[in-house]
């Protein structure tokens, strides 16, 4: 029972640290954006670094919203993101201190959908951490207005509206997929 335990804990733990991208310079995390995730246009994008306290307080980032079709077609979406090492943006988990700062974009409704990447570009070493990620149309509503008000259930607007649209599936990347068997395989050969 307890190797079970520790074995699910490591598992967990993987899946959670696949979930951030180091900085080249190792001196910035990325937790958000998720890599490949999918956001919707007319939606917030939240942009979210961590900086250890261990770490050198010279960083200068800037966050931009770039095409993967078109590199000209950009979104400034900070020009500078605060990454101070303040009493209002620390953070502790698990004996560890680091420092969080976040800014949420909205997402223009008229942005061209499809791929792009959310750079991450720290001035002061020159270099850039790039979160590729997908942009879908702006969903339609499918209640009637003075239902969403009102908090009722209404009636739907069009008799073919669905909120689960094809171009919103996601593939889940062959590394966490990898990770995700070997877990299952090692619980089965413990059975």
């Amino acid at each position: 029972m307890k190797f079970f335990a520790i074995v699910s804990g490591l598992a967990l733990a993987l899946t959670g640290a696949l979930a951030q991208v180091t900085a080249p310079m190792q001196n910035y995390n990325v937790t958000s954006p998720v890599m490949n995730g999918a956001y919707v246009a007319g939606q917030m994008l939240p942009c979210t670094v961590t900086i250890f306290e261990n770490v050198p307080a010279d960083i200068s980032l800037s966050v931009s919203l770039v095409s993967a079709a078109n590199s000209s077609t950009s979104f400034v979406i900070a020009t500078t993101l605060d990454t101070s090492k303040s009493p209002d943006s620390v953070r502790t988990k698990n004996n560890v201190t680091y420092y969080e700062h976040s800014v949420n974009y909205n997402i223009p409704t008229n942005i061209p959908l499809g791929s792009y990447n959310v750079v991450f570009l720290d001035s002061k070493t020159n270099t850039q951490t790039s979160i590729p990620i997908t942009i879908l149309p702006v969903s339609s509503s499918s209640v009637v207005p003075s239902a969403a008000a009102t908090g009722s259930s209404g009636t739907p607007s069009s008799t073919n509206v669905s909120i689960f649209k094809s171009d919103a599936v996601t593939t889940v990347s062959p590394a966490k997929a990898i990770l995700s068997l070997a877990a299952v395989a090692v619980l089965a050969s413990m059975l």
